[in-house]
């Protein structure tokens, strides 16, 4: 039987290598974007630990997962500038609910991105989401090669360009000891 990210939601925060993620993400999202009164579209937030930190800095947050047991747990920390939403993105989302109805100043995704079966479609998505000038930043672990759950600098370079992104860069900003040993993560800024 396959598990769920609804099966992980109400430990998920107790696995000392997710919180530090969270931390290390945001100190590196401080260094390349000017975050103060930005709206935000937090994608795949999982139970909220980046937009815990992002919130009090923001002017709101549209908090995306497909997970309603990790807005569940999201919910819970009632922050008040923060809109949860369960679903995937999609262009039919976009269209249809009114968390969209406007566009973003910053666009963050923290270990998402390499669970995704269309991240080309889905930066895509993203990039038409963005304001003129502004950002989609996101964190997965790094590989050379493409193994699941994980990004290769190239394909990320290629994927984001393609789409538009006027300037992409890819760095690799912290490692993180974890149940699996020692992991990189790769940080791709792309600004529209």
């Amino acid at each position: 039987m396959a598990i769920s990210w609804d099966d992980y939601a109400v430990e998920w925060e107790n696995e000392p290598s997710a919180l530090l993620y969270a931390d290390k993400a945001f100190e590196s999202l401080q260094q390349v974007v000017d975050i103060q009164s930005t709206r935000v579209l937090d994608f795949g937030c999982g139970t909220g630990l980046l937009s815990q930190k992002l919130s009090p800095l923001v002017k709101d947050i549209v908090a995306l997962d497909s997970s309603e047991a990790m807005i569940e747990q999201l919910d819970s920390k009632q922050l008040k500038n923060v809109e949860p939403v369960v679903d995937t993105l999609s262009r039919g989302l976009v269209a249809m609910h009114p968390a969209f109805r406007h566009q973003f100043d910053l666009v963050v995704a923290s270990s998402v991105c390499s669970f995704l079966p269309n991240y080309s479609d889905v930066a895509d998505i993203v990039y038409s989401l963005l304001n003129k000038g502004n950002y989609f930043v996101h964190w997965d672990w790094f590989s050379e090669d493409d193994q699941e759950g994980t990004m290769n600098p190239r394909h990320v370079l290629q994927v984001l360009s393609s789409v538009g992104f006027d300037e992409v860069e890819v760095t690799t900003p912290f490692s993180i000891d974890t149940p699996r040993g020692k992991l990189t993560v790769l940080m791709a800024t792309a600004k529209k």
